[in-house]
């Protein structure tokens, strides 16, 4: 079944009425989902994008109407069947004295229909920053070795490679971006020697918000036999992301920004081609297919999921389940339309601002659903602070990279209303300067 096939399957069935069950968990391996009266209460009676009722899907987060929020980019509310799932799983499993680990098996298949891929490529971990963690240390580098990173990367993606700098004497590289987005794959390109062994980037950077070419950037990868290393972070929930297409080796996002999923939950996508060939970190229970401790045998799992090893947070797993569903609901084409009609109408006030200076490319080659900009001479961290505590309007100010700017994230629940709200801040902030 084809990614598409998929997406419409899930949405179709959630349109017509079907709910997402989830059950009481009973001792024993009884499953969970076929045995309950809770129920999914979020449910669309559309089929296309302009018969979506944004205020209805607003209604679904918690936070209140008169709170302006535009840091999705930083933490994602989440919705109320994302909160219900959790606390009703919670609650069913505290009941039966049982840890449910096999509910979660959905949750892969959800996540990889999602990705397009398959549930053996997928391990559910706590965010971003513990994914490129797993990375770094499962292909096992040795001094000498040399990875690429751009000087757009959040900490928890350069953080691990830094630290086997420490460790291990690996060079890092650091490539400065092109901020129209146009020249970055020839960039990253001209630095690779011999000596490289990965180029870590980010889908969607946490700087400008800046797309980077990720499927180009794996196939050269690929032909130099380099690894290709993802952080998704600000991309898994915003826009549409079909991995076999875009075929890296690995990928890593977090679940609670765009997909307004769990706090404290992410996933892990390694290539099917390296299951086999890369050994993992850590491991525990429910890492192995085979294991003897009398006679000190052990096999590890042909998944993925040899990453989940231990007992783990089920209902946040299980809510995170929901947040795709609530995702899938709406359509991952709808949110990302929403999310850059958004974009598009802030730009185009900025546009008309002499004082203000765009960083975020135009081209939708190289941009979504978020723009960074900067007031002219000025400093844009402190009128950050002042937008939020005169305006009580939450953005995210960007000290990344020297950037002195603002990051502005536009996500579904998000209005024309606030933008221009924000839009008259501005303007009354410069007129004083």
């Amino acid at each position: 079944m084809s990614n598409a096939t998929r997406r419409g399957f899930i949405q179709k069935s959630i349109l017509g009425g079907l709910v997402y069950i989830f059950g009481t968990p009973l001792l024993g391996a009884q499953n969970a989902i076929e045995n309950s009266n809770f129920k999914e209460s979020f449910q669309l009676k559309h089929s296309t994008y302009n018969q979506i009722d944004w205020a209805k899907i607003r209604a679904q987060f918690l936070f209140p109407t008169s709170r302006q929020y535009l840091n999705t980019a930083s933490l994602g509310p989440s919705p109320r069947t994302v909160v219900d799932t959790i606390s009703k799983t919670i609650e069913q499993l505290e009941t039966s004295c049982s840890h449910g680990h096999h509910l979660t098996e959905k949750t892969h298949t959800q996540i990889a229909a999602f990705l397009n891929c398959s549930p053996d490529e997928i391990a559910v971990i706590r965010n971003a920053t513990e994914g490129m963690n797993i990375i770094a240390r499962t292909l096992r580098l040795k001094a000498g070795d040399e990875v690429i990173i751009t000087t757009h990367e959040h900490v928890g993606g350069a953080a691990p490679w830094m630290a086997l700098q420490k460790d291990l004497g690996i060079i890092v590289k650091l490539i400065d971006l092109d901020l129209n987005g146009e020249t970055n794959f020839e960039r990253i390109k001209a630095q690779t020697t011999s000596k490289t062994k990965a180029i870590a980037f980010s889908h969607i950077t946490c700087t400008n918000g800046m797309k980077l070419p990720v499927k180009k950037l794996a196939d050269f990868c690929r032909s130099k036999g380099i690894y290709s290393c993802v952080d998704g972070a600000q991309a898994l929930g915003m826009f549409p992301i079909d991995l076999t297409d875009l075929n890296p080796d690995f990928y890593t996002s977090s679940g609670h920004k765009w997909l307004f999923g769990p706090k404290g939950t992410g996933l892990f996508f390694m290539n099917k081609k390296w299951i086999q060939k890369l050994n993992p970190v850590y491991v525990g229970a429910y890492s192995d297919s085979k294991y003897d401790l009398n006679s000190l045998q052990m096999e590890y799992r042909d998944s993925v999921q040899r990453e989940e090893y231990g007992t783990r947070n089920t209902a946040i797993t299980l809510g995170l389940g929901a947040a795709i569903d609530f995702i899938t609901s709406i359509g991952i084409e709808n949110v990302a339309k929403r999310g850059r009609e958004l974009s598009n109408h802030f730009r185009k006030k900025l546009e008309q601002m002499d004082s203000i200076e765009i960083i975020t490319p135009k081209s939708p080659e190289f941009s979504a659903s978020m723009l960074t900009f900067r007031i002219k001479n000025a400093d844009n961290l402190k009128i950050n602070q002042q937008i939020n505590s005169q305006y009580k309007i939450r953005l995210r100010g960007i000290y990344e990279n020297n950037l002195n700017s603002i990051r502005v994230s536009f996500a579904v629940y998000n209005t024309f209303k606030e933008i221009d709200n924000l839009v008259s801040a501005l303007q009354e902030i410069t007129k004083k300067k």
